[in-house]
Formats: structure tokens, sequence, C-alpha cells
């Protein structure tokens, strides 16, 4: 149960950081003048790479464990999805 609930932690830091570089996109502040501010951009943008992968490894983990608990299964197609999703927005968006 706990490898699911680290899935779905990683699940919403990722919904919560593109969210927030969605907020920042469509916010008329201008932060590129800040002190540090790219240094935590990156950072933000490691934790969007990493955190759709590390949540696939954890909920296949335990789907192996427990290959009959459904909500592990919800959790696994879901942590796909949001890997397919991120390369989905990084293609479209040609950072890639």
């Amino acid at each position: 149960m706990s490898l699911r609930n680290a899935s779905i932690l990683c699940l919403a830091i990722w919904v919560v950081t593109w969210l927030l570089f969605l907020l920042m996109r469509l916010s008329p502040l201008d932060i590129r003048g800040m002190p540090g501010i790219g240094m935590v951009m990156l950072t933000a943008l490691v934790v969007a790479l990493v955190a759709p992968i590390l949540a696939t490894g954890l909920a296949f983990a335990a789907s192996v464990r427990q290959p009959r608990v459904q909500s592990n299964w919800l959790t696994l197609g879901c942590a796909l999805a949001a890997v397919f999703l991120q390369v989905a927005l990084f293609l479209v968006s040609g950072w890639l």
C-alpha cells in the first residue's frame, strides 16, 4: 500500500508542477528578473521529468507485489498515462 501511495504522491507532485508552469505562463508577472529563479525553474523541470517515471516504477512494483488489488493497476495506468502525456507535451512544445 505504501508503494501505491508513493506513486500517487509522485503523480500529484507532477500535476502541481505543471499547473505552476501554466500559472506562470498565464500570469502577467515576469519572474525572469528574480535572482536565483533559474535554479528553481531548472529544479522544477527536472521534477516534472522524473516524477511520472518514478510513479510508473513505484506503481509497477506495487502491482507486482499485490497483483489482485485493482487500485494498484489503476495507479499504474494513471502513471503510464502521465508518462505518455509528458512525452506528448515535450514533443508538441518543441523542447526535445
